[in-house]
């Protein structure tokens, strides 16, 4: 006897199923949320909308920052390019100056061989006015003239050449901490100088915090109530000085900062005793 076959009506399908799982997970996920909004105070909030406030400042200042870098590098390239300019025209005079010299050498050259020949021949010359001759010392003498004037273009090309000598930044004493005696600490990105030392020892940033000359000093300035640390910042010297202030905040190390424009070398001279 044949078997029937069972019937289509009998299938589940499991859509309806998993559509209410879901609308059951996004309502729970909407209730904790909304339990999480609640369990937030006041405080919470405020300081959210207040570090979104600061962070919006912030980014504003780099954008600002970022401004002036390029203003600064449109105004450096501008000044590199007129020198450039300056110097090809001096270099545009040194040929022109060149040229006439070998002009005035072949001049020379002619008139020494034309006296050569007036020795072995005599001919009659025409008379031509004082005014109107050109002798071989007045060749000479104007010859002499351009190779001074050769001379002194090459001088000139040269020191043009040469990089510009590095400017000296004079640290001046402030008007806070005037009656502590310092002592000179320099932070740049990578390390920091002792001008406490003859000569200024340099201690790279992984070796400061174990630096026997580094530690001397902050016991010194520790142990004594007339001394202090001043850390004289470089523009690319932010790291270095936090790391260096808070190795002084945690020996209760007193410590000050004074800003050095320019990337010269540091002239302490306004604090020495005399």
């Amino acid at each position: 006897m044949a078997r029937r076959a069972p019937a289509e009506d009998d299938d589940v399908s499991l859509f309806p199923f998993l559509s209410i799982i879901a609308a059951v997970i996004g309502v729970l996920t909407l209730m904790v949320a909304a339990v999480t909004l609640g369990q937030m105070n006041q405080e919470d909030v405020k300081e959210v909308v207040a570090n979104a406030i600061e962070l919006e400042q912030l980014n504003e200042k780099l954008a600002e920052a970022e401004k002036e870098v390029e203003t600064l590098m449109l105004t450096l390239g501008a000044e590199e390019a007129e020198r450039l300019k300056n110097s090809k025209a001096r270099q545009e005079e040194l040929v022109k100056t060149r040229a006439e010299l070998e002009a005035l050498l072949k001049r020379l050259e002619e008139a020494q061989r034309k006296t050569d020949e007036l020795k072995e021949v005599e001919i009659i010359i025409p008379e031509v006015p004082e005014g109107q001759r050109e002798s071989i010392d007045d060749i000479q003498a104007q010859l002499a003239e351009v190779k001074e004037r050769l001379a002194m273009l090459r001088r000139d090309l040269s020191d043009r050449k040469k990089p510009p000598e590095e400017a000296e930044v004079s640290i001046l004493p402030g008007g806070t901490g005037i009656s502590f005696e310092p002592n000179f600490v320099e932070c740049t990105a990578n390390a920091i100088v002792l001008h406490t030392e003859d000569p200024p020892r340099t201690i790279r940033l992984a070796e400061i915090a174990a630096n026997p000359q580094f530690r001397q000093l902050l016991q010194k300035v520790a142990n004594d109530d007339r001394q202090t640390i001043v850390f004289v910042l470089r523009s690319d010297s932010l790291g270095t000085y936090s790391m260096v202030k808070t190795i002084c905040e945690r020996a209760q190390v007193r410590y000050g900062k004074l800003p050095a424009v320019g990337n010269g070398r540091l002239d302490f001279s306004h604090f020495r005793k005399d």
